[in-house]
């Protein structure tokens, strides 16, 4: 009789669970109907204010204001408003985004991006990127996250606020192109695919999103960690995605199914990971026990961890998966080299100090270069051979995260100060 009535308790809670689940799918539907729908209402009615724009701009060619002149409060204080100046941009005026339209020959030419300085491995590994290019309030708040699209001059951030934004650095905007909503908590880490088409982000709300760039719509929720999730990247991509929790846990996901197919049990927190090439057969994540792991997602078995001397908050990695670099809580960034799973250097300074358990380094394209927010509102540049080269000036207050663009030597950072700052090469 007692099995009976734990048999029939036990049908009657999975049909409970059951129904749960399905209201609750329900209701992310039509939330992410309904910020489709406000994004759209955002991108129309910022297409029609630019619309006008260039018309008054057509009508009044030799006008000294214009609609979308930045204040020097955008800019931060007088005098550090930084040239647009960009390595084969060509002069602007003043450095002023947004100023006079005399700069401008025509109409065509306003809506044309500034041009991408030529890539050579060679210039890039020996110009380090000091002038300030442009600089913005990100978000409401703290911003956390910050990437480069690998295809085009734009730049996306994650922050407090709950929102990821992509903003259109080649055209010196101080408005997002987007605005990408569905968290209901902050925004912990961004990135694109290899073809810049879709943004993926994680949030403290136990979530990671996938939106697409060329509509800014939401196209995939994942929701299964117990905890909040601070970093993912995308594993045999576009079919897959892998994201690391403070749950202590990895899960891999498959984008046509929506689902978890695989979780990894870390037995630590995961702050940041990265995959090791285009198919994603490794994953390396970085832990608070201070151990990076190493997985083979081809094998159940797990290779050998690498201790740190301090907790990890961020990892990086070179494009040809030689290297990597390791910012861990004692305020010091290690190399290792991924043939021998040796740290072979260490970067550090005396002033320099990780702002938070998160705190993100990051490599430049051709990897001779690495960068790193501090505390004290610098970001600092160590050449890979060991030498501290720059110290960047602009922050209010302490640097999050960084990120090198792909395909020139700019660098993006932001901090507590919601700001985001562009520094190009003088």
């Amino acid at each position: 009789m007692r099995k009976s009535i734990t048999k029939r308790l036990s049908i009657s809670l999975q049909d409970e669970n059951r129904c749960l689940l399905d209201r609750f799918m329900r209701y992310k539907s039509k939330d992410a109907d309904k910020l489709n729908e406000e994004n759209e209402n955002f991108l129309r009615k910022r297409s029609d204010k630019l619309k006008r724009d260039l018309e008054d701009a057509v009508r009044e060619p030799n006008s000294t204001t214009h609609r979308n002149s930045g204040s020097p409060s955008q800019f931060g204080d007088e005098g550090d408003t930084a040239s647009l100046t960009s390595a084969g941009a060509g002069a602007c005026n003043n450095g002023a985004v947004g100023g006079s339209p005399d700069y401008f020959q025509s109409l065509e030419e306003m809506l044309t991006p500034l041009p991408l300085p030529n890539f050579n491995p060679c210039i890039v590994s020996s110009s380090i990127p000091t002038n300030i290019f442009m600089k913005f309030e990100a978000h409401d708040n703290e911003t956390h996250a910050v990437k480069w699209s690998p295809v085009e001059r734009l730049v996306a951030t994650g922050g407090g606020d709950r929102k990821v934004k992509l903003w259109d650095v080649g055209k010196g905007a101080l408005e997002p192109r987007a605005v990408l909503g569905g968290s209901s908590a902050g925004i912990n880490s961004v990135d694109f695919d290899s073809t810049g088409s879709y943004i993926l982000g994680t949030s403290n709300d136990y979530g990671a999103r996938v939106w697409t760039v060329s509509d800014n719509r939401l196209r995939h929720t994942l929701t299964g960690h117990s905890g909040k999730v601070m970093a993912a990247k995308y594993l045999q991509e576009p079919i897959k995605v892998v994201t690391g929790s403070h749950d202590r846990t990895l899960k891999v996901w498959d984008l046509r199914s929506i689902a978890c197919i695989e979780t990894k049990f870390a037995g630590s927190s995961c702050n940041d990971l990265v995959t090791t090439d285009s198919l994603g057969s490794t994953i390396i994540s970085g832990h608070y026990d201070k151990k990076l792991r190493f997985w083979d997602i081809r094998t159940e078995k797990q290779a050998d961890d690498i201790l740190m001397p301090a907790k990890i908050t961020s990892i990086d990695m070179t494009k040809d998966g030689y290297y990597l670099i390791c910012s861990i809580r004692d305020d010091t960034i290690k190399l290792i080299d991924l043939r021998k799973n040796q740290i072979i250097s260490s970067f550090s300074h005396e002033n320099f100090k990780l702002s938070c358990d998160w705190a993100r380094a990051s490599f430049n394209t051709c990897g001779s270069k690495l960068a790193c927010g501090s505390a004290d509102g610098l970001v600092y540049i160590w050449s890979i051979l060991g030498d501290l080269e720059a110290t960047l000036k602009g922050h209010n207050s302490a640097v999050n995260a960084v990120s090198w663009c792909p395909n020139s030597n700019a660098l993006a950072t932001v901090g507590k100060g919601k700001r985001c700052i562009i520094y190009t090469e003088s």
